[in-house]
This record gives C-alpha cells, sequence and structure tokens, in this order.
C-alpha cells in the first residue's frame, strides 16, 4: 500500500472511477547510497531506508504493470486466497442463523511449490505471482554473480575487492528491506511494518499480534525439540568421517552446525535470563539438559580439533586444504564469540542510554552464564606443545643416534656435529612454515612466531650447553670444522629469523632472559599471540647467539692462521719437484703445492659459511695475508742458480694468475657487500703485487750468475796490460757479448718472453756496472801518485771506446725483437760515456769541462762523496797528480751538485727493497768498493772517514757489504 501511495494512488476502491492508472507518474531515480547518506542524522537513518525501499517497491510495480492488479486484487494472488472462506455479501453486518457459508476451497490433491503456492492452477498463472517470481529470480542471479566475482577476484586488487564489498552490503540491506516490503503484496503475512494498514482496526491488530507470538514460540519449542536428535546426528557424522579423505572437512561442516546450536542456547539464555517475566533458576532447568548435550558435543569436537592440530605441520605439507578446514572450524566459534560479545556490548551501552533518558528502564538481558567452547585457546596452546615438542624430539634422536653411532673417543664430536645438524633442519623448517603452513592460518594466528619461538628456545639451549655456556668455555676443544660449523650456523639462524620478523633486527635491548625459561608467547586470554613477547624472545636468543657467534668466530680465525702457517712452513719448507715442460720452460711443485692447500681451506669455509659471511671475508684475507708473509720471507730461497731463478720466476708468475682466478671464483660464488669486496680485493691485490714483483725480481737476478764466469774470466784480464797492447780488437768485450749471447739463448728457452726482456735489461745494466768496476777497481789497486796506470792513456781511451761500441751494439741488434731495450740503452751507456769523457779531460784530451760531466756523474749517483772518490779515481788512473785539483773542484762545486741532485737517503734505503735487484746501481757498486778501499788519497783522512761512516749509516752497515763480498 505504501508503493502505492508512493504512486500518488490510492487504496482499492478508493476511486469510484474507471481506469486510474493515467494518474500515477514513475518514481524518480534513486541517488547513490553514499550520496543519500551524506550529512544523515542517525535518527532519520531508517526513515531514509524505508522511504528508499517504498521507492524501490514502487518503481518495480510501475514497471512491471502491476498497478492495476494491485488495486484489484490487494497483492495477493489467487493461490493465496484459495484456502479463505469467502463471507456472503449479508454477513457484512456480522454473522447471523440466516447467513449461508460457502464451502471451502482446498488444495487437496494438488501440487503445492517450494513457496506454498499452487503448481499449475489458477493462482500460478496470476500476472503479480510470476513478476514476484521474477524478481526473486533476478535477484538471486544477482546475488550468485557477484559471490562468483568475489570467488574469482583473487586477481583483483584489494581496493577493487573492498569496494565490491561494499557494494554486496549495500546491495544485501536494500534486498532484505525489499524482501520485507515484498510481503504486503506475495504472502500476506503480518509483520512488525504494517501497522499503518491495521492503523484504524486496534482489536484486529491485536489478534494477529497473539497470532504471531504464538507461532513463533511454537518454532522455538519445535527447535528445543529437535536438539537432542541434531546432536546425534552430528555426532554420527564427526565420528563416521574419523579416518577418511574427508575427516577435516566433515569436522568444519560439523562445527558449523554445532556453533549455530551453541549460538541459539546462548542467546536464549540471555534473552531469557534478562527478561522479569523469566525466573533464572526455571531458565537453567529448561536448558541443563539441552546444554549438557550441546557442550558435550563441542568437547567431543574440541578433542578432535587438538588432534588434527597436533600433526599439523605434516597436514600442512601434505593436505593443506585439510588444514584450512581445521582452521576454519576453530574460527567458526571465535566468531561467533567475538559477534555475540559485540551485541551484548551494544545492548549494554543502549540500555545504559535508554536509564538516563528513562531511570526506569531495565537492562536488555545479558544475564547468561553460557560461554561459547574455546577452540583457538586449546588450539594454539597444542600447537605452542606440539612445536616444542618435535624440536626436543628431534634433538633426543640425534642424541641417541650420536652415541651408537659413534666410538667413546669420537662420542663428543659426533653429538655436537649431531646437534648442529638438527639445529640447521629445524631452522630451516621456518621457512616451511612461513611458505606453506602459514598460508593454511588466519594471520592471527601467527604461526610463524610459535614455530620460530620454538626453534630458537629449543636449539639456543642445546647449542650453549655444547659450548660450556654462553662465554663458550668449551670452544678451544672443538676441531676448526666444528667451529666452521658453528659459526655458519649462527649466521644461517640470524639471517633466516631477520629476514622472518625484520624488526628483531635493530633490537638490541631485550626485556627480560630465557635461559631456562619458556617464552609465554599468549595474551592472558590465550586466544591471541602476543608478537610483543614473542618478538623480545627471539631478539634475546639473536643477541645471545650472536655473541657466541663472534668468540666462535675468534676461535676459529686463531685456528686459521696456526693451520696457515703450518703448512706454508711444510710447503716452503720442503724441497719442490723440478719440471721442464716441452718447450723447455723450467718450473717447480711450488704453485700446486700452495694452492692445493688454500684451495681445499677456502673451498671448505666458503662451502660451510653463508655467501654473506664476514666470517669468509676474515678467514679469506687471513689466509692471503699469511701466504704474502711467507712468501716474503721464503722467496730468495729458491734463487740459487740461473735456472732455479728461471723456474721460480715462472712458478711467481703462476701463482700469481692462479690467486687471480681462485678470488674471482670466489666472488661470483658469495655475494659479498661492497665494504667486504673492497677488503679483500685489497688483500689480494697485495698478494698478486708480491707474485709479480717477485717473478720480475728472480728474472732480473740471472744477471748474478751470468757475470759470475765472466767476472772470473773476463774481469781479472779486462784493463790490463795486455788488454791494452795486445787486444787491439776489443777482444775481451766481444768475449763478453758471446757470454750473453748463450746465455740469452737458455733464457729463452727457461722463461716466458715478458720475463725474458726484464732479463736482458738487467743484463744491460750489469754489463755497464760491470766495466765501471773493473775500472774502479784498477785504480784502487794503483799505488803510485805520479804515474798514469796505463802505460799509454790514449791507446787505453781507444780500447775503451772500441769496448763501449761493441757491447752496445749488441744491445742495440736486439731492440727490433724486444723494443722497450731502446729507451734504456742510453741511460745505461750513459755511465760509461760520462767515465770515458771524464778520463779523457783528465787526460787533457778533451776540450770540455770537468764541471759539466761531474754534474751528469752526480745526477746518477746523487752523493757528493761518490762523486768526489769516482772522479779522483779516474785522474789517478790516468793523471795522479791532479787528483787533488778534481777533489777540490768537487768540493767546490758542492752545493751547486746537491742543488742539482740532492742527496736522497731513500735511494740507499731501495738496496734493501723488493723493487730493486742488487748489482745493478753505479752508487751501490760504488759504496761496496769504497767502504772496504784501503788506498790513502791527497785529502785530509777525516774527510774520507767521514764520507765513509755516512755511508754505512745510509747504505745499512758496510760490514755485510764486505761480508757479501768475500
Amino acid at each position: 500500500a505504501s508503493a502505492v501511495s508512493g504512486l500518488g494512488g490510492t487504496f482499492p476502491g478508493a476511486s469510484p472511477h474507471g481506469d486510474d492508472s493515467k494518474y500515477y507518474e514513475r518514481p524518480d531515480d534513486l541517488p547513490s547510497i553514499k550520496e543519500a547518506v551524506v550529512d544523515l542524522p542517525l535518527v532519520d537513518f531508517e526513515k531514509r531506508a524505508q522511504d528508499r525501499a517504498i521507492n524501490i517497491v514502487s518503481t518495480w510495480l510501475f514497471d512491471a504493470g502491476l498497478i492495476d492488479e494491485l488495486l484489484v486484487n490487494g497483492g495477493l494472488g489467487m493461490n493465496q486466497r484459495q484456502g479463505r472462506s469467502v463471507p456472503s455479501a449479508a454477513g457484512a453486518g456480522g454473522m447471523s442463523s440466516n447467513s449461508t457459508v460457502t464451502s471451502e476451497r482446498t488444495s487437496e490433491g494438488q501440487e503445492i511449490g517450494p513457496r506454498g503456492f499452487l503448481v499449475g492452477g489458477a493462482g500460478a498463472e496470476h500476472k503479480m505471482d510470476k513478476e514476484v517470481s521474477k524478481l526473486r529470480t533476478m535477484v538471486s542471479r544477482d546475488l550468485s554473480i557477484i559471490n562468483a566475482r568475489l570467488n574469482d577476484g583473487v586477481a583483483a586488487s584489494g581496493l577493487e575487492v573492498q569496494e565490491l564489498v561494499n557494494a554486496v552490503s549495500a546491495t544485501q540491506d536494500d534486498i532484505g528491506r525489499l524482501r520485507e516490503l515484498t510481503t504486503y503484496i506475495s504472502d500476506g503475512t503480518a509483520t512488525d511494518r504494517d501497522e499503518f494498514l491495521l492503523a484504524r482496526y486496534p482489536h484486529l491488530r491485536r489478534a494477529i499480534n497473539a497470532r504471531r507470538n504464538i507461532g513463533r514460540c511454537f518454532r522455538e519449542l519445535e527447535f528445543f525439540a529437535f536438539i537432542p536428535s541434531t546432536c546425534e546426528r552430528l555426532r554420527d557424522e564427526l565420528h563416521g568421517g574419523e579416518w577418511t579423505a574427508e575427516e577435516w572437512s566433515t569436522i568444519r561442516n560439523v562445527s558449523m552446525e554445532h556453533v549455530e546450536l551453541e549460538v541459539m542456547l546462548v542467546e536464549a539464555e540471555n534473552s531469557m535470563k534478562g527478561a522479569h517475566n523469566f525466573n533464572d533458576a526455571v531458565v537453567d532447568s529448561f536448558l541443563d539438559g539441552h546444554v549438557q548435550n550441546v557442550w558435550e558435543l563441542g568437547e567431543e569436537i574440541r578433542m578432535r580439533i587438538i588432534a588434527g592440530m597436533g600433526d599439523a605441520f605434516e597436514l600442512s605439507t601434505t593436505n593443506p586444504a585439510g588444514m584450512v578446514a581445521l582452521v576454519e572450524a576453530v574460527e567458526v566459534y571465535e566468531r561467533a564469540a567475538e559477534s555475540f560479545e559485540r551485541k551484548r556490548k551494544m545492548q549494554k551501552v543502549a540500555a545504559q542510554m535508554m536509564k538516563a533518558v528513562r531511570p526506569s528502564a531495565t537492562d536488555a538481558g545479558g544475564g547468561g552464564k553460557l560461554r561459547f567452547t574455546n577452540m583457538r585457546a586449546a588450539a594454539l596452546e597444542q600447537l605452542y606443545q606440539d612445536f616444542e615438542m618435535r624440536g626436543v624430539d628431534m634433538f633426543r634422536g640425534v642424541h641417541e643416534s650420536a652415541a651408537d653411532d659413534a666410538e667413546e673417543d669420537d662420542a663428543a664430536n659426533q653429538q655436537f656435529t649431531a646437534i648442529l645438524r638438527a639445529a640447521t633442519e629445524l631452522v630451516t623448517e621456518i621457512d616451511i612454515v612461513k611458505n606453506q603452513m602459514k598460508p593454511c592460518f588466519a594471520p592471527h594466528w601467527h604461526i610463524e612466531a610459535l614455530w620460530s619461538s620454538c626453534v630458537a628456545h629449543v636449539c639456543s639451549n642445546h647449542i650453549v650447553q655444547q659450548i660450556g655456556g654462553p662465554d663458550g668455555q668449551n670452544l678451544p676443544e672443538l676441531t676448526i670444522t666444528q667451529l666452521l660449523e658453528l659459526v655458519a650456523w649462527v649466521e644461517y639462524f640470524r639471517e633466516t629469523i631477520e629476514e622472518t620478523f625484520p624488526e628483531v633486527a635493530s633490537m638490541r635491548d631485550t626485556k627480560k632472559t630465557y635461559f631456562e625459561e619458556r617464552p609465554e608467547l599468549f595474551d592472558s586470554d590465550k586466544r591471541s599471540v602476543n608478537m610483543q613477547n614473542a618478538t623480545d624472545s627471539l631478539a634475546w636468543v639473536n643477541n645471545m647467539l650472536w655473541e657466541v657467534h663472534r668468540l666462535a668466530q675468534e676461535e676459529f680465525l686463531v685456528r686459521t692462521r696456526s693451520q696457515t702457517d703450518e703448512w706454508l712452513d711444510k710447503v716452503y719448507g720442503s724441497d719442490t719437484v723440478k719440471n721442464q715442460s716441452n718447450e723447455g720452460k723450467l718450473t717447480t711443485s711450488l704453485c700446486e703445492d700452495v694452492y692445493s692447500f688454500s684451495s681445499v681451506q677456502l673451498r671448505t669455509i666458503r662451502e660451510r659459511l653463508s655467501k654473506k659471511s664476514d666470517a669468509l671475508i676474515l678467514a679469506v684475507c687471513i689466509i692471503l695475508s699469511h701466504m704474502r708473509s711467507k712468501q716474503v720471507h721464503a722467496r730468495n730461497n729458491f734463487l740459487e742458480d740461473l735456472e732455479t731463478c728461471c723456474a721460480a720466476s715462472n712458478d711467481f708468475t703462476r701463482m700469481s694468475e692462479k690467486c687471480e682466478d681462485m678470488i674471482a671464483e670466489l666472488m661470483d660464488q658469495c655475494e659479498f657487500s661492497e665494504d667486504m669486496v673492497a677488503t679483500i680485493d685489497a688483500t689480494s691485490n697485495e698478494l698478486m703485487a708480491v707474485y709479480s714483483s717477485d717473478a720480475v725480481y728472480s728474472a732480473r737476478s740471472v744477471h748474478i750468475y751470468v757475470f759470475d764466469p765472466i767476472e772470473e774470466e773476463i774481469g781479472v784480464r779486462l784493463f790490463e796490460e795486455q788488454w791494452e797492447a795486445e787486444l787491439v780488437d776489443n777482444d775481451l768485450a766481444l768475449s763478453l757479448v758471446r757470454t750473453l749471447e748463450d746465455f740469452h739463448e737458455d733464457l729463452e728457452q727457461y722463461m716466458d718472453n715478458f720475463m725474458v726482456v726484464k732479463s736482458v735489461m738487467s743484463l744491460m745494466s750489469a754489463t755497464t756496472i760491470f766495466y765501471a768496476k773493473c775500472l774502479l777497481q784498477r785504480a784502487e789497486m794503483h799505488r803510485s801518485n805520479k804515474k798514469p796506470y796505463f802505460g799509454d792513456v790514449r791507446t787505453a781511451l781507444d780500447r775503451m771506446t772500441g769496448d763501449i761500441r761493441v757491447m752496445r751494439d749488441y744491445f742495440d741488434g736486439l731492440v727490433p725483437t724486444m723494443p722497450s731495450l731502446k729507451k734504456n740503452i742510453e741511460k745505461d751507456f750513459e755511465i760509461l760515456t760520462t767515465i770515458h769523457e771524464l778520463m779523457s779531460i783528465a787526460a787533457g784530451f778533451s776540450v770540455s769541462e770537468a764541471e759539466d760531466f761531474i754534474l751528469v756523474l752526480q745526477k746518477r749517483v746523487r752523493d757528493v762523496g761518490i762523486t768526489k772518490h769516482i772522479a779522483g779515481d779516474l785522474w789517478h788512473l790516468v793523471q795522479p797528480t791532479e787528483e787533488r785539483y778534481v777533489w777540490e773542484l768537487v768540493e767546490s762545486m758542492e752545493e751547486q751538485l746537491v742543488a742539482i741532485a740532492p742527496v736522497d737517503d731513500a735511494l740507499a734505503l731501495e738496496v734493501n727493497d723488493r723493487s730493486y735487484v742488487k748489482g745493478l746501481r753505479l752508487d751501490e757498486m760504488a759504496v761496496k768498493l769504497y767502504v772496504k778501499s784501503r788506498r790513502n788519497r791527497p785529502v785530509k783522512a777525516t774527510a774520507v772517514e767521514s764520507i765513509v761512516n755516512n755511508w754505512r749509516t745510509n747504505w745499512g752497515g758496510g760490514d755485510e757489504v764486505a761480508a757479501e763480498e768475500e
């Protein structure tokens, strides 16, 4: 009727005229719910909702063309009027003895539809019934589509799903109101909202209300009557589904029906005890039997759920759907309890508000004592216990297995290894819980926190016991492999925990310690996990184990250092195996011996530690630094002769390449931070630099063994009388060059080409130093202060010119195959040309100024004292009477010499550095010669002694030099 009023019409029979449909208009379209509720007061909300419902029904009536039929038939189809008696027209004033009664039409013998309508009768064809059926079908279809979209909404975003859920909720509200309003025109059942229909008939309204209340009472009594049979049926289903494939879904289905029984009983108790016309004792007496029956069934369901939770780990991995069903069975009770609690709180708030308005108002129920079966608390406690027992059982098993398999001497080691293996397996299962179990549980179960806390508590206790407490008293007793495994396990545990619980990484202080105390992970109601307590316990274990990691890492690094030194001492101290390839290249087994150990050691460490481990970096740096230290101390032991120098050069080159390959492989297989990469690069570069410099040093050191026979055969004859008078074709220089050619061929066979070039460069420098040394030695031997050393100075100078040309031509001839020699030839032979020119000046054969070439000499030796001695010796050889003059000349030029080429003590110290090969510098050769010189020079002895003492200080002592010469 309200819908008709909304269309602008009147009640049936209100208009005496014929067709009034032209006076009705279609209602305006409704605004959206969001727009309709903007700034709407709460007290007007229900009125606005009712208006919207009327508008919806009115629009439907207009669009379906049902207005005329509604006015004629009052919204009742024929199938709803068939069962009523129709009074005669004479009965308008009440029933009389003369009134006739029509026979009652029944539906006997006819099929009744699911909603009470006749199937196939005349009423079934009524347009109102058809449209109502269409409306129901349309609404059901729309809701089915919405439900399907929700089920398929996995790909939808969170915002889209939320909007859809809100729309469905709003639609359900509208459909619910529509369903209520359609009862006015479909089945005629009176409701609380049809009072306006009966407003003018109070007696009829009371009768209808009384009838409705009686019907409700009978329905509720019928519900209580069916409780025993329902419980029995649920028990049969519960036990019948045991040990079947559908066991867990059966438990869920039984729980969903059982919780409905609990909801009805809890609400019944709460409502009846809150009413004044019921006595609490009477209510309890009435409900006791049903409560006992329903709650005993609840206990049986709880026992089955707890039994299932005991196998939660296996169930989640083998039957995730079953685990989800089990969790849903628990959550059904929790949702019911939470919903009831919210409703009761709202009732209390409403009652308090009513009391504030009417002090005489009473509470709206809430006196019940029944509570829903507490499933979640029991399930969480069972999970916690089973998780903890899983860890305890695993450690108990490894203890027993280790004791049975190991001998007495090895039992402790086997037990420690087994404990770490068990702990690793438990930590690994954190990922299984996070990825496989967690999706089966509701988020507020925090299943990963329960498992991780149990793992942390159980593993930390067993490991701490094995190492002798948190301070690691027993760490020195562990093997290096066990220390490595302990460090690796703690790093793995820390990485897993901080990845699963990022907040733990920043927690360095905790509220309490958990040495012997089991963490309390649940809130006071036992229904939820206290994440604050869980993270606090995890942070404490994480920090405590990291201190154990530090102690174990220190002990491991000490052992690594000791083991590395021991092995390297053995390798460098033993005789190496000498090898020669088919091409003639010389090598030894040194490279293989060193890297066979280091590679195995690094591989063992890398396999046991994580890819990001700091301990791995530290261990690698220790091994590399000790390899470098051992190489520095033992490298000279391999330079015994020409062949060993060549083999050492090849070995050191291969060792540098091997180091580079080893570090590259390590970098590819690990994931270090930039700082760690920089650290290991610096350490490895230092080692490779040592190997490379040693390879070059070994190659350049061949000059020592090349010039040993040259000094014996040529050095003693050079600058002698025969050289001056008879060897007019520079025979000794030619002999020297031929000797160098022979050695050059050997070097090309024994070494790589690059190192051969380095050797030839050192031979060229050694040639010039050797020639100058032989000349200065003749000055040391010449005792006359009046006569020149040579019989004919001009002839001797010519012979020197020829010798220099022969030696230089040899090295110039190598430039095409060794281009890098070219820049060094001029530099090295400048020494000989300067000496030759100074001797020519001293003999009066050159018009050059002595000062100019003294400056050149000073630039090479950078020491005024050495310059004085060399210049004095050269004058002593060709013009002894002028030796004092040249000393005084050099002294007068001292300031100029120092300014042009100042004294550099670092040059002297370079003699002890690896970058310099002994015997290839003029100043070094001169110092060795003059420190042990016994020739009297035409200067004050104190001046000479001062110069010599200065050399002893700067060059590391002349006694050592003299001992080397001897």
